[in-house]
């Protein structure tokens, strides 16, 4: 492209994230789920923020999971890394688990190299912002590499770089991150930029999700396959991307191979995650069945996992490209087809997904869906740059808008029928999505009329389309995202102080007032339970033995994601009292209780439990019968420093006994007796622990997992030999 192009798709997508960013640019908001943060969640739905009552905030009620993990994990993350040291192991939520194991914290991102600079939420907004802006400018170098017109290259980027896929995972801030790299290693195949194959695919599986990059990867590999005549240097680039990746990767493949996650139930699977064939109407009318952030979404499923749309204006040139020959078109109309069929329930996926294949099986077949955008967004803008120069008629337009009015009238006919997915009830969300898809789809056909009568207005009429194009993107992404102001990014509060400083104790939360486990991570608080799709399974047997007395060998759909205690403390029986012992083994001395429990001197015996602290209608216990983090069977145990990754213990005995700490065991976890090498053990099913012989002893436990460090040398590796094949390469051509 030339210096000129190249500025102008510059200022124009500048244009466009200003807009579809104008609370951020212009108000001073951060694109952050604060809202649903103070609302939904203890203990600040408990207290008034911005003069709104407690709970009283309006919220979108997206993206739970950006504050219950993402945004904790960065938190510790990058705290970490600013002090020198790799993010190995948090130490705040199941009584300890793997840090950089934990693909979601994206902790070697490259691009996270921002959070070192600038404020967390400061980085945080420049990186999200960077998903769609990035998407979009790399799909729009791609095309123009695939001979598109600028109109037609625009149209494909518009509707990747901001499709609806892309807006519904923006503020996880990893699924975007992962997907913003496929147009730039799509250009890197085409340009044979070796290089950047490698870089493209070490940004991508750092990103933070690779159950998403896989899927990328398979994609540009059968890419490769068929479009490059350099297929086996562009597989060698791209497993040398993996390699650079091995420190992260290394070490998440053994969490996963220890991890309590379960696969998905196939009835679950087939009726639930993967797309059924009706819920293809939100492809044009992506609010045809509600929206979740106006209360409206109605299918008893997530909308998050069924959203596929692009807009509806592209859709009208996806004939054109039909129309088309070349290779390219082919490939991606064939792509748009393939992914399609992989994201539905159809028969084909009822045979397909019945193979035990652990990326499907434990995860979701629809986070393809951006695949399906992708190349359906390819596929439209080819069909834009085909119609530029196509030939024209009026009788030909009015056929088609006579076609388009059929289809509205079936529609809305639709609507009023009970046998079909617009049950009565939920007719007017449908009506009002197909009026304002008839109202874009007017406008569409009436600059085709003014297109095709006046031929010398035909680019005005496209780049005007394509501005009513932004702006529809623009209304679907500001419905579902929020926005909030600084004030509401984990604000202070009085519980989370007075807990901060017990540390390392731990707490638990009886009914109301319990507080959701990841939060600890974020204030540097310690907490029995998790949530989080990876932790070590025997935790959570542990953690879950209250339930029948002995560990837990098989775990239900409820424990995918979640290590929790459950609030009811006071049930009494057998149930109540193991429950006790897990709260006592796991060192769990406070307890926090709120009036609206109804509790009482039965809840809480005055033998055991001390009140200690009262904060409005909140009190805090301390359960006298919890056991020091560290102990001794017949001697004593002090904790001189407590670190995520290094603990020093001081210990006397009168003869050989078992130090324990109560954090979970894992493997890479090391021991030293007075400088000495010791031998780590599993004691009480979880924790760890270590003989240590009679006398006065100072232990220490350091976490330097062996995964971490051949993980490191495969990067290593992997980096030389980048190198040094792109010096080979080199002088080949030479």
């Amino acid at each position: 492209m030339a210096r000129k192009e190249w500025l102008w798709i510059i200022v124009i997508l500048t244009a466009v994230i200003s807009l579809f960013f104008y609370q951020t640019v212009f108000l001073g908001k951060v694109p952050f789920p604060g809202d649903i943060l103070v609302s939904d969640f203890q203990p600040w739905r408990s207290s008034s923020y911005l003069g709104y009552g407690a709970g009283g905030i309006p919220n979108k009620a997206q993206y739970p999971d950006t504050i219950r993990q993402m945004y904790p994990w960065k938190t510790l993350a990058v705290e970490s890394l600013k002090q020198g040291k790799l993010p190995l192991w948090n130490p705040y939520n199941f009584s300890g688990t793997p840090l950089l194991a934990n693909f979601q914290t994206a902790a070697m991102y490259p691009l996270g190299v921002l959070y070192l600079f600038m404020s967390q939420m400061n980085a945080w907004t420049v990186l999200i912002v960077l998903q769609p802006l990035l998407a979009a400018l790399f799909t729009y170098w791609y095309a123009r590499k695939l001979g598109m017109r600028p109109e037609g290259s625009a149209l494909a980027a518009l509707s990747y770089g901001f499709s609806g896929f892309m807006a519904v995972w923006l503020e996880y801030s990893t699924v975007g991150q992962v997907i913003l790299w496929l147009p730039l290693i799509l250009l890197a195949i085409e340009n044979r930029w070796l290089w950047l194959i490698t870089v493209g695919n070490a940004a991508a599986l750092f990103a933070g999700h690779p159950q998403v990059y896989s899927y990328m990867f398979v994609f540009t590999s059968i890419y490769a396959l068929f479009r490059s005549k350099h297929k086996k240097l562009v597989l060698i680039f791209s497993l040398l991307g993996v390699g650079i990746a091995g420190i992260q990767l290394i070490p998440g493949i053994e969490l996963i191979a220890n991890a309590a996650r379960s696969p998905h139930d196939p009835n679950n699977l087939f009726t639930k995650i993967l797309i059924q064939p009706w819920q293809l109407f939100a492809l044009p009318f992506p609010n045809i069945f509600g929206n979740p952030a106006t209360r409206t979404y109605w299918p008893a499923d997530t909308f998050v996992g069924k959203v596929t749309t692009i807009g509806l204006i592209p859709l009208f040139f996806s004939f054109s490209a039909i129309r088309r020959k070349d290779d390219a078109t082919k490939w991606f109309i064939t792509a748009t087809i393939a992914t399609l069929f992989l994201i539905t329930s159809n028969p084909l996926t009822q045979i397909l997904y019945r193979i035990p294949i652990p990326l499907i099986t434990s995860s979701s077949p629809t986070l393809m869906s951006f695949l399906f955008a992708f190349s359906l967004a390819i596929t439209c803008g080819l069909g834009l740059d085909y119609w530029m120069t196509d030939k024209h008629s009026v009788k030909k337009l009015v056929r088609r808008t006579l076609d388009v009015c059929a289809g509205f009238g079936i529609l809305f006919l639709a609507t009023k029928l009970p046998i079909t997915p617009f049950l009565s009830e939920h007719a007017p969300i449908a009506r009002r999505a197909l009026i304002y898809g008839g109202m874009l789809s007017a406008a569409t056909l009436g600059l085709f009329w003014v297109a095709i009568r006046l031929p010398k207005f035909r680019t005005h009429a496209i780049i005007l389309l394509l501005i009513i194009h932004t702006l529809d993107l623009f209304v679907f992404f500001n419905r579902f995202n929020p926005f909030v102001p600084k004030a509401l990014v984990f604000p202070t509060h009085p519980i989370i102080t007075y807990l901060a400083k017990k540390a390392p104790d731990r707490y638990w939360g009886y009914g109301t007032a319990n507080i959701a486990a990841n939060f600890a991570t974020q204030y540097g608080m310690y907490s029995p339970e998790g949530y989080d799709p990876l932790y070590p399974k025997w935790y959570g047997e542990f953690l879950y033995s209250y339930r029948n007395g002995s560990p837990l060998k098989q775990f239900d759909n409820a424990t995918r994601s979640d290590a929790a205690i459950t609030s009811n403390f006071g049930d009494g029986g057998l149930s109540g009292l193991n429950k006790q012992k897990i709260l006592n083994a796991l060192s769990v001395r406070y307890i926090l209780d709120r009036t609206e429990n109804g509790s009482s001197e039965q809840t809480y015996p005055p033998a055991i439990f001390k009140k200690v602290y009262a904060f409005e209608d909140w009190t805090v216990y301390e359960n006298i019968h919890a056991s020091p983090r560290a102990y001794m069977n017949n001697g004593t145990a002090t904790i001189l420093s407590y670190k995520p990754e290094h603990v020093i213990i001081q210990t006397e005995s009168t003869r050989s006994a078992s130090l324990i700490l109560t954090d979970t065991y894992y493997p890479g976890w090391q021991a030293h007796i007075d400088g000495n090498p010791a031998t780590i053990i599993r004691t009480n099913w979880t924790m760890r622990g270590v003989v240590v012989p009679a006398g006065k002893h100072t232990v220490t436990m350091t976490y330097k997992p062996k995964s971490a460090t051949y993980g490191a040398i495969l990067s290593m590796i992997s980096i030389a030999g980048t190198i040094i094949g792109l010096v080979m390469v080199t002088r080949k051509r030479v």
